[in-house]
């Protein structure tokens, strides 16, 4: 939460967490971890204040130009994650009686 407000200018209410690949979270690197949650934006305006440059919000539908972004290496299995835990299920079509 702190890191939106320093770095968007953005409150947030904290959602469920995304489940890491380990009980810490989401390895960066031998030293660091990554949490993650869903939250809310809850007051503020989103713009990239701090150590960003760029801001945009994309359509999570669209699994191929989301990893298409440039995200560093080990953000792929976050957001790889984050898509498949938000995918619309697919729903078979009933069979007839």
């Amino acid at each position: 939460m702190r890191e939106l407000a320093e770095e968007l200018g953005i409150d947030v209410r904290l959602g469920p967490e995304l489940p890491g690949e380990e009980p810490q979270g989401w390895p960066l690197n031998e030293r660091a971890s990554m949490r993650v949650w869903f939250a809310e934006v809850t007051s503020g305006e989103a713009a990239p204040l701090e150590d960003h440059d760029e801001l945009r919000w994309v359509d999570l539908r669209n699994r191929e130009a989301v990893l298409a972004l440039p995200w560093i290496p080990a953000d792929y299995p976050i957001v790889s994650a984050l898509l498949d835990s938000v995918a619309e299920p697919v729903h078979e079509p009933l069979g007839q009686e």
